[in-house]
């Protein structure tokens, strides 16, 4: 099966290109047992630090005093998966084939729900829920919640992302409530060119340093516009850049969905033993997005 250009948002500007096949999937007994599991799948890879990352900020969303306490998970991370935003350009391979061979290991070790902590991953977000069988918790969604929640109704929100995340409108023109809500704030051409871009090729290739400078400035320059806050909105940027260092309050995407994905697990089933992934309040059982640590017992 070949998969081509992910499905865009309307309005993301140009000519879109025409949405791909749907992917056939069967939802069977055992699928449909896995959603009780509680255990929550990371499908990353994507990169393998922001993996590591996305785990490590699970484990400070969850309200736990010991080993026991903490959410299962399974993760499963192929950074082989081919790139996000040479695909999105048709400069390189759909990552989805990858991505849902990927799922379906975690599928099969029991994942009751999956994340995926790559924001441009996300464009291929509907056809990879569909192939799997499986609930998915939508990385934009959870950084748009929080956005509005820190930022004034007026407020701008400054967005920094890849450019195919940009380009493809997925947080842009997310068809959503919370996200028809957002005024965002965007880097201009030259920003993403001298600095948003390398600073993320940056992190990927271990020149943390490097990274930090770059991203900071374009932050800076993001606050200087009127930015009141600040979505990090690609896996890597966290990593290296912080509220301190962009000079205005930052969404950390990744931390927002790992607070989702503590939210889903401690959400009480319903009867016919699935979950709701919509709807779920992320700050139920959190504070500040911090929980504690298990203590080794």
């Amino acid at each position: 099966m070949t998969h081509g250009t992910p499905r865009l948002a309307r309005g993301a500007g140009g000519a879109l290109p025409a949405a791909p096949a749907c992917v056939e999937s069967t939802r069977g007994p055992e699928e449909r047992s896995a959603r009780s599991s509680g255990i929550v799948g990371i499908l990353g890879g994507m990169g393998p630090l922001a993996t590591v990352d996305f785990m490590r900020k699970m484990l400070e969303a969850t309200p736990a005093a010991t080993d026991q306490e903490h959410i299962p998970v399974v993760v499963s991370s192929i950074p082989q998966v081919p790139d996000r935003t040479a695909a999105f350009r048709g400069e390189g391979e759909s990552p989805l084939d990858a991505m849902i061979a990927s799922g379906r290991r975690l599928a099969a070790a029991g994942a009751g729900v999956v994340v995926v902590p790559c924001n441009t991953a996300h464009l291929w977000f509907d056809e990879l829920e569909q192939a799997l069988g499986l609930p998915m918790l939508h990385l934009v969604d959870a950084a748009i919640a929080e956005a509005l929640d820190r930022v004034p109704a007026d407020g701008k929100v400054g967005l920094l992302a890849t450019d195919a995340t940009l380009a493809s409108g997925l947080y842009l023109n997310r068809a959503s409530p919370d996200g028809r809500r957002v005024r965002w704030l965007l880097p201009t051409a030259s920003e993403m060119l001298d600095l948003v871009m390398p600073g993320i090729a940056d992190v990927k290739a271990g020149a943390l340093a490097s990274a930090a400078q770059r991203l900071a400035k374009a932050a800076q320059a993001l606050r200087a516009r009127g930015a009141r806050a600040i979505v990090l909105g690609c896996t890597e940027i966290p990593l290296v850049l912080d509220a301190a260092a962009a000079g205005a309050p930052v969404i950390d995407a990744t931390a927002a969905l790992a607070r989702r994905a503590v939210a889903w697990a401690q959400a009480p089933q319903r009867g016919d033993g699935s979950e709701s992934v919509s709807g779920i309040d992320v700050r139920r059982g959190i504070q500040d997005g911090r929980g504690r640590r298990g203590s080794g017992r």
